[in-house]
């Protein structure tokens, strides 16, 4: 699966989320994304809020059974190389 996430729907909203599941221990990064609208040649962008305490705004979600920050890393260590260029 391929999961495109443009540049235009990146916050820098991120949370660590944890889940056990018949005892095993789940770790997942969750970077929350905004679709941006016009409105009357206004460009905005925001949560989806429903009402308080129901922020049913997108989200892409990484799961990890052991630790993730290598490959996270590495990514970041990628992109370094890539802005230097």
């Amino acid at each position: 699966m391929r999961v495109n996430v443009y540049a235009e729907e990146m916050t820098d909203r991120i949370e660590i989320i944890n889940k056990e599941i018949e005892g095993q221990s789940f770790t997942g990064v969750r970077f929350y994304l905004e679709l941006p609208a016009t409105v009357n040649g206004c460009q905005y962008q925001g949560p989806f809020i429903h009402r308080p305490g129901d922020d049913d705004s997108s989200a892409v979600t990484f799961w990890g059974k052991r630790d993730m920050r290598h490959v996270l890393r590495k990514a970041l260590a990628l992109l370094d190389e890539h802005y230097e260029d």
